[in-house]
């Protein structure tokens, strides 16, 4: 009789990506009710900074005056200074990239561990701003017509016009994502059909192809 254990089976892992406004956040919630697991790395970058870690740390030695009243960090303001600063982003980059990566190679072997057929990670600027990540076996691409994105990032997040237009054009155009993506889900008409795209999209992965 073979007593032998059985081999765990390998977990698919892939990357969600896409632009601001591109609708991958609801992919995501998708792909999640049908069995993936989803690490953010948008969680995992404010987790790296919470009061008390080596991350705000650091932080709050290379940029003066960022720590609000309760210890944490003053997102907001940092946020308009790395967005107008391209040095300053770069300085930032060095910082938490490397533990934002730490954090996320440290979930992945645990979510691993518990057999997960199919982790995602979600990454908004995967193509801008990532290394070179081997792990991740194929990329899933969220895009969308600009002037929708516009459209739903003033209404989402209550922008004017002008600056919708340059949080998008600060990142990637979607043609040039495409070109290095494994999956495009196109988010260019119905939620219907979007739903649809995204199951085709999920099965395939699911499955392997």
């Amino acid at each position: 009789m073979n007593t032998a254990a059985k081999k765990q089976p390998e977990s698919t892992v892939i990357a969600i990506t896409g632009g601001i406004g591109s609708g991958k956040s609801v992919v995501t919630k998708l792909f999640e009710q049908w069995g993936a697991k989803i690490v953010d790395a948008d969680i995992l970058a404010r987790e790296v900074v919470k009061p008390g870690s080596e991350g705000l740390r650091k932080v709050l030695e290379n940029f003066d005056d960022m720590m609000l009243a309760d210890g944490s960090l003053n997102r907001p303001k940092l946020a308009s200074i790395i967005f107008s600063d391209p040095e300053k982003k770069k300085l930032l980059e060095s910082i938490l990239h490397p533990l934002i990566r730490k954090s996320w190679l440290e979930r992945l072997e645990e979510l691993k561990k518990t057999g997960a057929p199919l982790i995602a990670y979600v990454v908004p600027l995967f193509f801008e701003s990532t290394s070179d990540m081997p792990e991740i076996q194929q990329v899933v691409l969220i895009s969308a017509p600009e002037e929708t994105r516009i459209e739903r990032i003033m209404n989402r997040d209550q922008f004017p016009r002008d600056l919708a237009e340059l949080r998008i054009r600060a990142q990637l155009p979607d043609s040039a994502k495409e070109a290095k993506s494994d999956f495009v889900i196109k988010n260019d008409s119905t939620l219907e059909e979007l739903v649809e795209k995204a199951s085709q999209v999920f099965s395939s992965l699911a499955l392997g192809f």
